[in-house]
């Protein structure tokens, strides 16, 4: 990573029997960092902390180059957008994005590719412009939220913190404004702060990823490691891999792993030690999982492909994708094209057998 825009180094803070600890984390210029955890990890708290809400035992906050870490919230030059929009019910859409502005003496940021700060322009690419006159008890839930972080990019910030903004819309107007926003914070070079316990928006908008629980990072790196590559049952599940399961080392061919579970065995392609009865979890996409009707033909261990046959015990219509559990000595879950399901075969009951590469299946410890 190039030179931090804002580093946060060995935060503490305790509030009552909950606390942070030790936490750090390092954004660049137009990074995005998502903070994913389960409710109570401390994902907001993290937030609030930086926003200067919470006064930390001890750590540092630095951002643009300051030492921010005792300074009150509004001398901090931080964004903020809550997931309950936090507009002023008096003040019309224009009055509450200007507001923040009017507080701010700095002049506008010379040389921007986008409009920070400059309130009209920011009306306008946010899509409220037509809206400027109206109060907040007049907008829908969508447009509440596109005037709230319109606010946030008036104050001209050094950091945009969002609190997961997106929890109270709709699943249309989430996705539109996922995209606006990576848009936007990206063109503007502005660093920020994401939190959600959603792995999709994750998946949207991260550049970075730090998984939280209990107060702690557990894994952080660029998405597509954390995702691709996680490294405890409990972030694989967190991330969404829909099959986690847990197993042995029994041996090793060639660079292929033989792995115990229940009853079966499982094929993973692996260049780690081959450490023999080893506990470990072996985490596969149900993206990767090909799921064929009938019985499944016989497999060449050298080859690692991995076959296991069994029967459908539950769908789940996903839209264009139906996910399909099939028993097969252990709980394995595919993604199947809707439209293949309804071609006939696909029902519980029905024998069919899960085919996936040793390439697909990969290796973390338990915990």
């Amino acid at each position: 990573m190039s030179e931090a825009a804002v580093t946060v180094d060995r935060l503490s803070v305790r509030l009552g029997a909950f606390a942070l600890r030790d936490l750090g984390l390092r954004l660049g210029s137009g990074e995005v960092l998502v903070l994913l955890g389960p409710n109570g990890a401390g994902k907001s708290v993290t937030l609030e902390t930086i926003a200067g809400f919470h006064r930390p035992s001890s750590g540092r906050i630095v951002i643009g180059g300051r030492d921010v870490t005792s300074l009150v919230p509004e001398r901090r030059r931080v964004g903020l957008v809550f997931q309950n929009f936090s507009l002023f019910p008096h003040l019309t859409v224009r009055e509450n994005v200007a507001i923040g502005r009017r507080r701010r003496s700095e002049p506008l940021r010379g040389g921007a590719r986008v409009p920070i700060g400059d309130v009209p322009a920011l009306l306008e690419y946010f899509g409220v412009l037509p809206l400027a006159n109206r109060k907040p008890r007049d907008l829908s839930a969508g447009e509440q939220q596109r005037v709230s972080m319109a606010r946030a990019f008036a104050t001209c910030p050094d950091l945009l913190l969002f609190d997961e903004p997106f929890s109270a819309l709709d699943a249309r107007t989430r996705e539109q404004l996922r995209l606006d926003l990576a848009i936007f914070v990206r063109s503007a070079g502005i660093p920020a702060i994401f939190v959600t316990h959603d792995y999709t928006d994750a998946l949207a908008l991260a550049d970075r990823l730090a998984v939280i629980s209990e107060g702690r990072v557990v894994q952080e790196g660029s998405a597509a490691d954390v995702f691709e590559r996680p490294e405890s049952a409990f972030v694989a599940r967190f991330v969404g891999v829909e099959n986690v399961l847990s197993g042995r080392i029994e041996s090793r061919i060639g660079d292929v792993l033989r792995i115990a579970v229940a009853d079966r065995i499982i094929y993973a392609r692996s260049a780690a030690a081959d450490v023999s009865q080893t506990p470990v979890v072996a985490c596969i996409g149900a993206e990767h999982v090909m799921l064929r009707l009938g019985g499944a033909p016989g497999v060449d261990e050298a080859d690692g492909t991995n076959r296991h046959p069994g029967r459908i015990t539950a769908l789940t219509n996903l839209g264009p994708l139906t996910k399909v559990r099939l028993d097969c000595g252990f709980e394995l879950t595919a993604y199947v094209i809707t439209r293949e399901v309804r071609g006939g075969g696909f029902v519980p009951g029905a024998a069919a057998y899960a085919e996936f590469d040793a390439a697909s299946v990969h290796l973390a410890r338990g915990a």
